[in-house]
């Protein structure tokens, strides 16, 4: 048997560690590939992140409304898309909302369901030309939740804001809780019969000011409204607003209704727009406790319109209620900014400027 050749020994072990070069930069490129690829990934999702609130910002301007800020990040690598927008400013016809800081978080691998807070103090203000402004203060901040689609369009919302105060006329009312909800559909309706937009808001815990009659009290306990804007919802300008009505828009009160004392209210039916752009209604009104609204609001009318309204009270109340106690059923109007139970007006209206 012939001898090996040295050169034969010496070639095995640079085969082998040839080999394991090869394995470990294959075993390199398995672990770092991915992490390359996502951490690009990462990169452009922050970008679309960033180009999407620039963009809606640009679009809000552009229609008219006020939009600024103290300074736009994104960041939250490598587990999260985090958005802080720094001194949010927001104003629109007759209202206005400024805070200390927004926080958007979101999944990277699912960037449609984002979650919400609003660290620091918070302001919304509503003013109607002639009328005292309202502003509601969220000194605890809140939270919230949103669902986007991947087309981008709104699918829901739900906000939520603790310990509140709302300064009216230089009153201020405590407020526990407040929810504010929105949903949309995946596409704008086509037709004026279906649902646009719909709203849901829910307060707690209201306490109202000193001066309240003594038959309700200080304290609502709830109230809670759902309705919803038919059509394409409008923009809160009269040329948009008139279209829209025009075109036979409506919102449609699915539920509104107060719990405060022995007074027990449900209402639902429809609100519309005038030619002057005014509210008009047509709902129906469920009530308990009448005879206690009657005597808080009967210092205010005349003693034949008091008894008028008790006889109308005891004509349209029926043993409905929890424990046989009546409840009204009574239709209410709103025309010619007026507010209308059954034939009586209880209400003048303040005029809408939009």
């Amino acid at each position: 048997m012939p001898p090996m050749q040295p050169n034969a020994l010496s070639s095995t072990p640079r085969r082998l560690l040839t080999g394991r070069r090869i394995a470990t930069i294959l075993v390199l490129m398995m672990v770092l590939l991915p992490a390359v690829a996502y951490s690009l990934w990462w990169w452009q999702a922050a970008r679309t992140v960033r180009g999407g609130l620039e963009s809606w910002v640009a679009d809000q301007r552009a229609n008219g409304a006020v939009v600024e800020h103290g300074g736009l990040t994104v960041h939250g690598f490598p587990f999260t898309l985090r958005a802080e927008l720094d001194k949010p400013h927001l104003a629109t016809r007759g209202a206005e909302w400024q805070g200390a800081r927004l926080v958007a978080e979101a999944a990277p691998w699912n960037p449609t369901r984002i979650a919400l807070t609003f660290p620091g103090d918070h302001r919304l203000s509503v003013v109607q030309p002639g009328q005292p402004p309202i502003d509601i203060l969220a000194p605890n901040g809140g939270n919230g939740d949103l669902t986007m689609r991947m087309s981008g369009t709104l699918e829901r919302l739900a906000l939520r804001f603790t310990g509140l105060t709302a300064q009216v006329a230089g009153q201020t009312v405590p407020v526990a809780a407040l929810d504010v909800g929105a949903a949309q559909p995946e596409q704008p309706p086509a037709e004026r019969g279906t649902a646009g937009l719909t709203l849901t808001l829910t307060a707690d815990g209201l306490t109202l000011p000193d001066g309240m009659p003594p038959n309700l009290g200080r304290e609502v306990k709830r109230t809670e409204l759902t309705l919803r804007v038919m059509g394409t919802p409008p923009r809160p300008e009269p040329a948009s607003l008139s279209a829209w009505s025009r075109d036979g828009g409506t919102v449609e009160v699915d539920r509104l209704a107060l719990d405060w004392g022995p007074l027990g209210a449900v209402l639902s039916g429809t609100l519309a727009l005038d030619a002057q752009l005014q509210p008009q209604a047509a709902l129906t009104a469920e009530i308990r406790g009448a005879p206690a609204v009657l005597d808080a609001v009967k210092p205010m009318m005349r003693p034949n319109e008091a008894a008028i309204a008790r006889t109308v009270l005891a004509m349209l109340a029926r043993p409905t209620g929890p424990n046989g106690e009546p409840v009204v059923t009574a239709p209410v109007t709103v025309q010619d900014r007026s507010l209308f139970v059954g034939p009586l007006r209880v209400a003048a209206l303040p005029k809408l400027v939009w």
